[in-house]
């Protein structure tokens, strides 16, 4: 099982397929490097999409996406182009790293690969495919995060946990891990 990540709309864009082990340390990457950044009402929608991007929220092999549904709007494309590209910089930079399991801590190659393979989605993707607001977007949250910080790994929490308390160990006492259905 696994699940991709495109651009359909983007220029020469391939898309990356993943095991759900890797798109679950993507977003865990992402979850600690959005944190101090977030201020904007768009920007803070991310955040609370990254986190809710948990696939023991939603379940494995449903966490993909495509680039032209990250809710941009016609308006302020441009600042959240250059937002979201400055986020995956600081995620290839490990920035908030320290928050992760130690086990998330080293990185990997085929993590960095897949780093500058969305970035490079992201950078390029142009302003005149911004697709029209059709009413609620495919998982696209309709405010900021709600739930809180996890005080452990400094990241937002969603509706059930921490994405980060859910990626731990089972034997790890953590404070927010979701409960098992």
């Amino acid at each position: 099982m696994g699940d991709t990540i495109s651009s359909r709309l983007g220029p020469g864009a391939p898309s990356l397929h993943l095991g759900n082990g890797a798109l679950s340390v993507f977003f865990d990457v992402l979850a600690v490097a959005v944190m101090p950044r977030a201020r904007t009402d768009w920007e803070l929608r991310l955040a609370r999409w990254i986190v809710e991007s948990d696939q023991l929220l939603l379940g494995l092999g449903t966490v993909g996406f495509d680039v032209s549904e990250l809710g941009w709007t016609a308006p302020d494309f441009e600042a959240q182009q250059r937002f979201l590209v400055a986020l995956l910089d600081a995620a290839l930079d490990r920035e908030g790293w320290e928050h992760l399991p130690p086990a998330l801590r080293q990185g990997s190659p085929r993590l960095t690969e897949l780093l500058w393979q969305v970035r490079d989605m992201v950078a390029r993707f142009p302003r005149e495919v911004v697709p029209l607001p059709e009413g609620d977007d495919f998982r696209w949250p309709c405010g900021p995060p709600e739930d809180g910080r996890c005080e452990l790994h400094q990241v937002y929490l969603h509706a059930t946990g921490c994405i980060l308390c859910n990626d731990s160990s089972l034997d790890e006492h953590v404070p927010h891990r979701s409960p098992t259905l």
